[in-house]
């Protein structure tokens, strides 16, 4: 259901939490925002999924095979995507609306939003959450979730027939116990948390993106160094754990191609840096749109600043430096000095005003969260030695 809208805007922000999924936990005494429930919720995680993939896969001898293939326990995707990225997923959510529902107030608080523009605002957070709520959305995602696990069950038994998630000699090959339960729940309850994530993020596009076409008051002296838009980076530190989680998921199967087959990483180190740099803009991008209203205010301000410094100049010289001037007892005492240093402190801050709400050294920690995962994934071929001697060369 849909949250009332106040006067001024939203009670509060929940676009992580709340929608159809959320009511079905809520069923299951899953939902909640406290760390209890957050709690509930990971110990769910682990022993709806990795614990029952270790078990029916011992019930059929796969839990140790003859190779890292045969070998459900040494299987390095299960520990990445069940104990690794779903729980980060899980932890990730409270810090999402914790700092939405601080970036959201703070657009009205701050009086960003002329009160003009204050219920176009609050309309776009209305429409934001009746899509969260949407049925039929929830329905496009749960038959994308069935879609992509079933087609991964097929190609666990056509492509890699020798694996502990596949019994029965050839042509004859079905899933194992294990394989169904991977098929069946595992996948589709990792392959639906990323999918609503997504989703959740299109809406957060989708959020800014009206926000920024409306005409927000901007100041390019802002101390924040961003006419007062600095505070959206805030959300930046929140989306390190989602972006390792989604990381750490792909550098675990890349860990089981490079296991099972040999495969050479180097051959993927391009593939990784682009999928580093798309993580990272998935996650800042909406950021950008605020560009052009930044962009604009700051040229603004520069060419009003440069009239009205021209014409205090001006008027400095000519009643201090014209002819031989006031005594110097009457320039320690005149006032004109600090208004023409102060002046130009703040042209100076309008001049190095920021066109983005973050700066470049904020994505740096994103980055890394991307590319963290795929170190353990390397040092497989290569010496970790001679990797983070590399990374050193980089960073000096």
């Amino acid at each position: 259901m849909t949250e009332p809208m106040s006067s001024t805007g939203p009670a509060h922000f929940p676009l992580f939490e709340g929608g159809p999924f959320d009511r079905v936990q809520a069923t299951l005494r899953l939902a909640g925002t406290e760390q209890r429930h957050v709690r509930r919720r990971l110990i769910f995680a682990i022993l709806a999924t990795w614990v029952p993939l270790a078990v029916l896969a011992a019930v059929q001898g796969r839990a140790i095979g003859p190779g890292w293939r045969e070998s459900m326990l040494l299987d390095v995707a299960m520990y990445a995507r069940y104990l690794l990225a779903l729980p980060l997923l899980i932890l990730a959510t409270p810090g999402f609306r914790q700092n939405l529902q601080a970036i959201v107030r703070h657009f009205l608080d701050a009086g960003l939003v002329e009160e003009s523009q204050r219920e176009s605002f609050s309309a776009n957070i209305t429409a934001m959450l009746r899509w969260r709520d949407s049925v039929a959305a929830a329905v496009v995602l749960m038959a994308l979730t069935v879609a992509s696990a079933l087609t991964f069950g097929t190609v666990s038994v056509a492509e890699v027939p020798d694996s502990w998630r596949v019994a029965g000699t050839a042509g004859h090959r079905s899933l194992s116990l294990a394989g169904w339960w991977l098929v069946a729940f595992c996948e589709p309850l990792y392959r639906l948390a990323m999918l609503q994530l997504l989703y959740r993020l299109a809406l957060w596009w989708r959020f800014l993106w009206k926000t920024s076409r409306l005409h927000l008051h901007l100041n390019a002296a802002h101390p924040d160094g961003a006419g007062g838009l600095a505070f959206l980076g805030m959300l930046l530190p929140a989306v390190r754990l989602p972006v390792f989680a989604i990381a750490a998921s792909v550098a675990g199967a890349l860990a089981n191609l490079k296991l099972w087959t040999d495969a050479s990483f180097t051959s993927f180190q391009y593939a990784i840096a682009a999928f580093a740099v798309a993580l990272v803009a998935l996650m800042t991008g909406p950021l950008v749109f605020f560009y052009g209203q930044l962009h604009d205010t700051k040229k603004r301000a520069v060419l009003a600043c440069g009239a009205l410094a021209g014409r205090q100049l001006r008027a400095f010289e000519e009643k201090w430096l014209a002819g031989s001037g006031p005594a110097a007892g009457d320039m320690l005492r005149a006032p004109d000095f600090s208004a023409v240093c102060d002046f130009n402190t703040t042209v100076i801050a309008i001049q190095k005003m920021n066109t983005l709400p973050f700066w470049p050294k904020q994505l740096v920690p994103l980055l890394v969260a991307a590319l963290l995962p795929f170190l353990p994934v390397a040092a497989i071929e290569i010496p970790l030695k001679e990797i983070l001697s590399q990374i050193w060369k980089l960073v000096k």
